[in-house]
């Protein structure tokens, strides 16, 4: 074992897969009722999840990397009463169709499909969450299409400084041709659930959360020896060929309403390029940093996550016609 394994933090793996016992608020989040569906993009099956009535305003929740929907599920419910909630996997990670090869304007495709086959534009133009990488996906779209949202809510994303002519890229391509390691696929469900992590490293101690959104993570598959066993969802290829490029500094003139949240102990929540996004939104956009928690902060505080979204929702941003 070298040192930089004994630095990993395993939230749950003292608990050796058994699930731990959860709070009553989330049991009934995760239980509430509601509609699922797939759309076609570009040849893949892209799964989505929705709440609340349609026709109304609605709140478009993108994960990040390696991640799935099922991580905004416990939340979901708490805004289903005043909007229309959605959320879905992008293609190579939940339980949407993996490609051959990735692209962020495919991506961006996706959730705007989603939009449309949800119902999410009915109640007029969406707003849009993206948490980390989906954060990124977010950012890319209102470039592209900001006209088509009320606004947009980037999560702990790590940005960089852009040139002001030039923009910048966050995300580059790797070499397609290189070795793509497959997942492992376990023997047990417990083996995968004990060693879930977080990626950047944290703690989190709501530990009905962290095998939550593991146990959602795993799908079936078999074993070269023989026999059935559990494997991650997500796409280990995904991102070899994925760029992604601002053309311009999207702070200074962003096509839709741009709002901020990042967790104090976060990683990306320090450097020029954190100070850079800071300054920019400083008169422009809402920048909130949530005191104590790290990149996954909904997972660290809960309803503190919940609390501040809503009340963010519930003021911003301001509403001139659709």
């Amino acid at each position: 074992m070298t040192s930089e394994d004994n630095d990993v933090i395993r939230p749950i793996a003292h608990l050796g897969g058994a699930k731990p016992p959860a709070p009553a608020w989330f049991d009934a989040a995760v239980k509430a009722p509601s509609e699922e569906g797939a759309v076609a993009v570009a040849g893949a099956s892209i799964r989505y999840s929705a709440w609340g009535d349609h026709g109304r305003r609605a709140v478009v929740f993108v994960h990040g990397g390696r991640a799935h929907r099922n991580w905004w599920r416990p939340f979901a419910s708490c805004f289903a009463d005043h909007y229309r909630v959605v959320a879905f996997d992008m293609s190579g990670m939940g339980d949407s169709d993996w490609r051959p090869s990735y692209s962020i304007d495919t991506t961006i495709d996706e959730l705007l499909s989603v939009i449309d086959a949800s119902g999410a534009a009915d109640g007029g133009r969406p707003i849009i969450v993206g948490h980390s990488f989906g954060g990124w996906v977010t950012l890319a779209a209102v470039e592209r299409h900001g006209e088509r949202f009320l606004g947009a809510v980037v999560i702990d994303s790590p940005i960089g400084k852009p040139d002001p002519d030039e923009g910048y890229t966050i995300l580059r391509r790797h070499d397609p041709g290189s070795a793509v390691k497959p997942n492992k696929v376990y023997g047990s469900l417990e083996e995968p659930v004990a060693r879930f992590r977080f990626l950047p490293n944290q703690p989190c101690t709501e530990h009905y959360l962290v095998d939550y959104i593991a146990r959602e993570g795993l799908q079936k598959a078999p074993r070269l020896e023989g026999g059935a066993g559990w494997t991650w969802k997500f796409d280990p290829g995904h991102g070899r060929n994925f760029e992604i490029h601002y053309e311009r500094d999207l702070f200074l003139a962003a096509r839709c309403p741009l709002a901020f949240i990042y967790g104090q102990e976060s990683a990306f929540a320090t450097g020029e390029g954190f100070d850079h996004l800071r300054s920019r939104a400083k008169g422009r956009s809402p920048f909130i940093v949530m005191p104590t928690v790290h990149h996954h902060l909904m997972m660290e505080q809960p309803i503190a996550f919940m609390s501040t979204l809503r009340t963010l929702l519930a003021c911003w941003p301001v509403r001139v016609g659709n």
